[in-house]
């Protein structure tokens, strides 16, 4: 009885040791595969996107101030030409003339001045003696001061003459690249034409104008930190980086946005007038935890993470981010410096699962490279 009843326990530890371990292999499934980063304090710019186009901060189609004959044009098509260039020469004989009959008359009234000045002297002694009488002499003293009045007016037609001499040739009024131009050697060209010599356009300093949203740009500026960057309008080239130099005086009550424009260094002559661009401008600069805006998900109650723990397990966190750039994110509140963040499989794990883990060696996406700095 009792060898029976031995053999029946053994029986019985046998068969439940065989259900128990079914039991604890459901209990402890293999780890899932993930992907992680590892979060990092770093610095962080947030940016506005936008559109623009590049303007040039001056462009003055240039005109003649006389009517004239064209006698020389010595730019070329697409040069650029210094401030003071000389672009044009008009026939000048006539105006030459005229200096000269102005001097000349200058000189003959000076003469005039001379004799009535000798002559006012010599009656205002024989009017001293009594000879002679003081009417003569008033009429003398007169007549010295008309010739005065007249040297001063010669004087103005001398300059006058001068400056219209001078409007015989038409410089750059700053240092810029020409267009087509309007007039020939030989044509006749008038001051009331509309149509100019030439369109000078500065290229060096250059600007872009774009809109963007109007709340934080002021103090942007303010703190030194608005740096515009141009890219083409597909991302795929970095054109070069500016600053934000003017904003309009009035925001666009229809959408919010105000107009503002920026200033680059062009020697390089790559941005045109008229070329579209896409315009980054950064708004504020912080340092704080960045992962990718990828490592994150939302929830009903908003945005969470998965974080892997020493023990190869993730515990899932509320997170809270203060802004995103460039797909990555700076986390205000959930994640800390080093802690490894779940990438990619996401969807098959939940709190308290264990991972086995490959570190992420991808890239965020976003519009474009950039944004962020250890």
């Amino acid at each position: 009885m009792k060898r029976n009843l031995s053999i029946l326990s053994t029986f019985s530890f046998i068969s439940v040791s065989g259900l128990m371990a079914p039991l604890q292999a459901a209990e402890e499934p293999p780890p899932i595969p993930v992907t992680a980063v590892t979060a990092q304090t770093a610095t962080i710019h947030r940016v506005i996107n936008g559109i623009g186009t590049v303007s040039p901060l001056q462009s003055v189609t240039v005109r003649s101030r006389i009517d004239g004959q064209v006698v020389e044009i010595p730019f070329t098509e697409g040069q650029i030409v210094a401030k003071g260039s000389v672009l044009l020469k008009l026939d000048d004989r006539e105006l030459l003339s005229n200096l000269v009959s102005a001097k000349a008359k200058k000189a003959q009234d000076e003469a005039q001045l001379k004799n009535a000045k000798t002559d006012a002297e010599r009656y205002a002694t024989l009017a001293e003696k009594g000879v002679a009488s003081t009417s003569v002499l008033e009429q003398k003293n007169a007549s010295s001061q008309q010739y005065v009045a007249a040297v001063q007016y010669d004087d103005a037609m001398i300059k006058n003459a001068e400056t219209q001499l001078s409007f015989a040739t038409v410089t750059a009024p700053f240092t810029g690249r020409t267009g087509f131009k309007q007039v020939d050697v030989g044509s006749v060209v008038s001051a009331s034409s509309t149509n100019g010599i030439v369109t000078i356009t500065q290229m060096d300093p250059i600007g872009a104008s774009f809109v963007a949203p109007g709340g934080e740009i002021r103090d942007a500026m303010q703190n030194g930190i608005a740096e515009v960057e141009l890219s083409t309008t597909d991302g795929t080239r970095n054109l070069t980086a500016g600053k934000l130099t003017i904003m309009d005086n009035a925001v666009d009550a229809s959408n919010g946005s105000i107009h503002l424009r920026a200033t680059f260094d062009n020697k390089n002559g790559i941005l045109w007038p008229g070329l579209p661009v896409a315009t980054r401008l950064t708004v504020e600069i912080r340092k704080g935890i960045v992962v990718p805006d990828k490592a994150l998900a939302r929830g009903r109650d908003g945005l969470y993470a998965y974080v892997v723990q020493a023990d190869g397990k993730v515990v899932k966190r509320s997170v809270k981010t203060a802004f995103v750039t460039d797909a990555m994110a700076l986390v205000s509140e959930g994640i800390n410096d080093g802690d490894h963040v779940v990438m990619d499989g996401q969807s098959r794990i939940g709190d308290g699962v264990k991972v086995v883990v490959t570190p992420w060696n991808g890239s965020p996406t976003g519009e474009l490279s950039g944004g962020v700095s250890q």
